[in-house]
């Protein structure tokens, strides 16, 4: 199972979704694999306090070599990256647009794979598609983050049929949000009147608690088991269980 985490618009929570999510299956008892295809690298920060070992590096793909997972905990393996990264990103995609699908299917046995990918629609976020089953669109309320939305499916179902790819969305996540924000509810009733199949119920909820855990590279559900964001997140991680479930089972 193979779970991409896409969204062009920066900031909206890609990478700590990815994160929980990766920690939440691998705490469920499935093996998981973790995957950094942003050249920021901050999916592999939250893992690793500590220089990325080169072996472990994305990067090695786009390089001629095959990275090798690095343990980061129980059933939990990265393959993280780092600023080397962003120099394959303009590189022939008719050449690596299908490097990491390749590389996937040749080895790896992870029951599940996170992939986090970066704020555009470049090499490497069309490559974790094509390499995908299913994404899931973190959004925040912002007006140009509903804009984007629909740029966003279109480009993914225009990858489906023109590759006759896997991917599609799973579902969409509204992240960091404020507690009585009235705008949030009325993005809210929009994205429901336009993708109510795909809108998740369980919204994600703006947290210093969340920011402290991600700096300390523990997920929330741990730093602060009881807490608002971190019953958030163990309820998106149902709900998303529930949707593959009834997809194709886990």
């Amino acid at each position: 199972m193979r779970i991409v985490m896409t969204n062009q618009k920066g900031g909206v929570g890609k990478t700590t979704l990815a994160f929980h999510l990766a920690t939440l299956f691998a705490a469920d008892g499935n093996s998981v694999l973790a995957l950094d295809l942003d050249p920021q690298a901050n999916l592999t920060s939250c893992f690793l306090r500590s220089d990325l070992p080169p072996d472990n590096n994305v990067a090695l793909l786009f390089q001629g070599g095959f990275p090798r997972p690095l343990t980061v905990g129980d059933h939990l393996d990265l393959v993280g990256t780092d600023g080397s990264l962003s120099k394959y990103e303009d590189h022939d995609a008719s050449d690596h647009l299908e490097l990491i699908g390749s590389w996937l299917d040749a080895g790896d046995a992870h029951d599940v794979v996170v992939m986090d990918t970066p704020p555009a629609m470049g090499l490497f976020t069309r490559g974790a598609l094509l390499a995908g089953d299913f994404a899931i669109i973190p959004a925040d309320v912002s007006w140009f983050a509903l804009k984007g939305l629909a740029d966003l499916i279109a480009s993914i179902e225009q990858l489906r049929s023109s590759h006759n790819a896997g991917i599609r969305p799973l579902g969409i996540v509204l992240n960091n949000i404020q507690e009585r924000q009235s705008f949030a509810q009325e993005t809210w009733a929009k994205l429901d009147d336009l993708y109510g199949h795909l809108l998740f119920k369980t919204t994600i909820p703006e947290s210093v608690r969340v920011r402290e855990a991600i700096s300390q590279g523990i997920p929330v559900t741990r730093l602060d088991a009881k807490g608002k964001a971190a019953s958030a997140y163990r309820q998106l991680y149902n709900e998303i269980v529930a949707r593959l479930e009834q997809s194709r089972g886990l």
